[in-house]
């Protein structure tokens, strides 16, 4: 194979792979989301949207669209009638990013080896690597008590700010980025 396609095609493989990284880690902060609200109220309607702008993909529980840049959570049954509820829902997004941080720290710190003919070691860690820094970011932008500054959730309060609302009383429905 010619170089110049090679590296198109390294760099192609590469971009699906950060893509795909980037849509689990959205998609399973949202699916936390969706088993607060699941345990706290027994719902199963709910809807999650991964993504910002062109829509690549639409279910009845499911929208995916192109940028990766943000995700929510609405539940479909107006089921949040407690705090307690509310908190439970709004919480379950940065726990299951704190689980996904928590593995891969373990990945990449707990003195496992990866010995692969196919994959390089080095490219292996830096998928890693990034997994842990996307999730971390997910992780810290959904706690922190502010507004999302980016994507279709911009101007919207994170899941931090909800939770603090929530516990001063000031209100106690509403949907989770």
């Amino acid at each position: 194979m010619p170089k110049p396609v090679a590296i198109i095609l390294e760099l192609a493989v590469c971009i699906c792979v950060l893509w795909m990284i980037s849509f689990f880690s959205t998609l399973f902060h949202e699916l936390g989301h969706a088993a607060g609200y699941m345990l706290s109220t027994g719902g199963r309607r709910w809807h999650i949207r991964v993504g910002s702008g062109k829509k690549l993909h639409d279910t009845k529980s499911l929208t995916v669209k192109l940028l990766i840049v943000d995700g929510y959570f609405d539940p479909t049954e107006d089921r949040i009638d407690t705090k307690a509820k509310l908190i439970a829902t709004l919480s379950g997004g940065p726990a299951a990013s704190l689980v996904l941080v928590i593995l891969l720290l373990i990945l990449r710190f707990g003195g496992f080896t990866f010995d692969s003919e196919i994959i390089a070691t080095e490219t292996i860690e830096f998928f890693i690597n990034y997994a842990l820094i996307y999730n971390l970011f997910i992780l810290i932008t959904s706690i922190v008590p502010a507004h999302y500054f980016s994507g279709e959730n911009k101007g919207t309060e994170t899941d931090g700010l909800k939770i603090l609302n929530t516990i001063r009383d000031r209100r106690i429905s509403g949907s989770s980025d």
